[in-house]
């Protein structure tokens, strides 16, 4: 099928996450157009990976993209179900993120190869991960030598399309923040201790620990963000008690236990400072906000891997110069390499990820497509 018409058949089938169904019936079937022997990895009813082999030389290499989408946002000039071209640019909702990902990596199929190939296409990664945590505790990528996901690049680099490669992404997980205050009747405000206006302290002073996360060496630098905040009562009362919810993103070594524990031990200088006190025996605790499948580790992909100067080379004939790139948020890639894979990831120009008016270069579609092919037949 011609690229621009595969790319239009996609993004006409909605695919926002928890409902990827369709979707991913369509690309079962082209998988075994392309030659691959495809089965279902289950999340629940309705809602699974697909995941297809083929070929018999070599350890496998694995191919991956998602295939959910984020909601309509905004408001758009085209209709995002439907492929709109303008110029070098197709608009339409996952377009970028991360659809146009996904019809390369079909067309890259089309190349005559007995190398040991398989793909899997994923659910929620726009959530959590479910999909990927899947295929990893089924061992389908237990034997793999190489990872190449077609991801964008989720920074400034977005602009270099396939002439950045991403080795690495950053880490995340979710704190809970208990901030306790003193209840007493809203009439007698002296005599309570509002959890509100105390959490509100808190947050400003979480920002400023933003500055005190240790740099990586090519990992974007640590940082953090008050999510929610959630506190009040059920009656004409001093509310006693607030929750902030904290986004951190991380960075090697950094695990979610040492997260936890210098956030702890960051708010306990705060009160060796004075700037907060203990309420009747009380103080402001921190614990890991719980979650279905765990959260996702930093990584690094190392430049010397072989196959990570491969496709290097590849770009270099194709495009120009490579720019390794570092992500800021994390992605699927996350879970593989934590699983022992490691992980390259090269998508298209585009922009307007999570936003109105998503749009992809079809000009680097077409080159992602030839350098994916070539990587097939270089491996």
């Amino acid at each position: 099928m011609e690229p621009v018409e595969l790319l239009r058949k996609i993004v006409e089938i909605p695919s926002t996450f928890p409902n990827e169904e369709r979707l991913g019936c369509f690309l079962e079937e082209e998988l075994g157009r392309y030659g691959f022997e495809t089965f279902r990895i289950p999340i629940s009813d309705g809602r699974f990976n697909v995941v297809g082999e083929r070929g018999n030389s070599g350890k496998p290499i694995l191919f991956y993209g998602h295939m959910d989408t984020v909601p309509l946002y905004g408001k758009w000039n085209t209709e995002p179900y439907e492929l709109s071209k303008d110029g070098d640019k197709l608009y339409g909702l996952g377009t970028f993120d991360m659809k146009t990902g996904i019809a390369s990596i079909l067309q890259a199929c089309e190349v005559d190869s007995n190398r040991r190939i398989k793909i899997a296409f994923g659910v929620d990664e726009e959530n959590d991960s479910e999909g990927s945590t899947a295929i990893v505790n089924n061992g389908f990528v237990k034997d793999v030598e190489i990872g190449i996901c077609t991801e964008i690049a989720s920074n400034d680099n977005n602009c270099l399309g396939p002439q950045a490669i991403t080795l690495g992404r950053r880490g995340r997980c979710m704190l809970e923040i208990e901030v306790p205050g003193r209840s007493a009747h809203g009439a007698y405000l002296g005599m309570g201790i509002n959890a509100i206006t105390e959490a509100s302290k808190l947050a400003i002073e979480l920002e400023n620990m933003n500055g005190y996360f240790k740099e990586h060496h090519v990992l974007p630098r640590a940082t953090q963000q008050v999510r929610t905040f959630t506190a009040g009562s059920g009656s004409l009362s001093v509310p006693e008690k607030a929750i902030l919810e904290v986004d951190r993103h991380m960075v090697t070594p950094e695990t979610v236990d040492s997260v936890v524990s210098s956030t702890q031990k960051y708010i306990d200088g705060l009160y060796q400072k004075g700037i907060f006190k203990e309420i009747d025996g009380k103080r402001i605790t921190v614990r890991v906000k719980p979650r279905k499948v765990p959260y996702l580790m930093p990584y690094v992909t190392t430049k010397e891997n072989i196959y990570v100067k491969r496709i290097s080379d590849i770009v270099r004939r194709h495009i120009g110069e490579p720019k390794d790139n570092y992500g800021m948020s994390v992605a699927d890639e996350n879970v593989f390499a934590n699983a022992g894979v490691p992980m390259i990831s090269i998508g298209p120009k585009g922009g307007n990820e999570h936003m109105a008016n998503e749009w992809v270069s079809e000009s680097s579609y077409l080159e992602l497509i030839e350098i994916l092919k070539e990587f097939i037949r270089s491996a």
